[in-house]
């Protein structure tokens, strides 16, 4: 019997991470930018500013920017490491895996950073962190993880895990022990990327990190006064323990606000879930991808 590309068999097995790093910024793409912009400096408290059709925002030490383009779609996401000698190690296992690299220059980086992409097309630029501290109040929301949806969930796994040097925190997998998703990390937090099994490739939603459970109520509260909609939760996650919610932004996009992730200290094995709504929320109902 032939085993699916996503069988658990055929994935990467627990660890530590080879790889430091955390997400330090995302560029999305909109129909509308200054429309959707508005919204993150409105609802959010993003401080931005404009350079041509581009915006780019700041909050609490991580950049969002929004430039013309298709709804629910990303440009780039931008992964900080803590210095040039890990930038090194990453750019020799992407030579020594054939894997094709440009350079690239970005003010959010320290010196020269590079770019890559993954197999579903998602365009990745890796570069040493920059001297650059928040001047957010500590109770604004930090940009914590990004999460793709793909129909060919197993090979995203495999390349982040075996070629950028992500670990996989917890797998969740269906009947057949094929995966439905995938929770990698990069850093101490349970995941900084997670890649769910759905019909298409494209963009599943973006995390904020906040302090904790009332920190949830007061940002749930804000929304409320801008009559923005509750989409999801308030709930809690079985892989990863966090307490969180999600909101829509006017292009549709998922934002997830969350709190309390779990913590993993050194190597670990994979964490096995089935994927039933309990496993994706276990206080109710849950949005299964596939």
């Amino acid at each position: 019997m032939i085993e699916a590309e996503g069988h658990l068999d055929r994935l990467p097995k627990g660890g530590a991470p080879r790889l430091r790093a955390h997400l330090a910024g995302v560029a999305l793409t909109s129909p509308d930018p200054r429309r959707l912009a508005g919204f993150y400096m409105d609802a959010m408290g993003y401080r931005g500013e404009w350079h041509g059709d581009v915006w780019t925002g700041s909050l609490a030490g991580r950049r969002l920017s929004i430039r013309p383009g298709s709804a629910n779609s990303v440009d780039h996401s931008i992964f900080a490491l803590p210095d040039p000698l890990h930038l090194a190690d990453l750019r020799g296992r992407l030579v020594s895996e054939k894997v094709g690299v440009g350079d690239i220059f970005d003010t959010l980086l320290s010196g020269p950073a590079i770019e890559l992409a993954d197999p579903d097309g998602n365009r990745l630029v890796f570069g040493v962190a920059a001297d650059a501290p928040a001047t957010d109040a500590p109770d604004f929301p930090r940009l914590q993880h990004i999460v793709f949806a793909s129909d060919e969930a197993g090979r995203m796994v495999r390349f982040y895990c075996d070629v950028l040097g992500f670990a996989p925190s917890d797998y969740v997998s269906d009947e057949a022990d094929d995966l439905t998703s995938a929770f990698l990390r990069c850093s101490p937090e349970h995941h900084s990327i997670a890649v769910f099994r759905a019909p298409r490739k494209r963009l599943d939603h973006l995390c904020y990190d906040v302090a904790d459970w009332t920190a949830i109520r007061d940002w749930a509260d804000r929304f409320a006064d801008r009559r923005i909609t509750l989409r999801w939760g308030p709930g809690r996650h079985g892989p990863g323990n966090n307490l969180f919610f999600f909101v829509n932004d006017p292009d549709g996009n998922w934002i997830e606000f969350s709190t309390e992730l779990e913590l993993v200290k050194g190597p670990r094995e994979t964490k096995l879930w089935i994927h039933e709504e309990r496993t994706l929320n276990s206080w109710g109902t849950a949005f299964l991808r596939s």
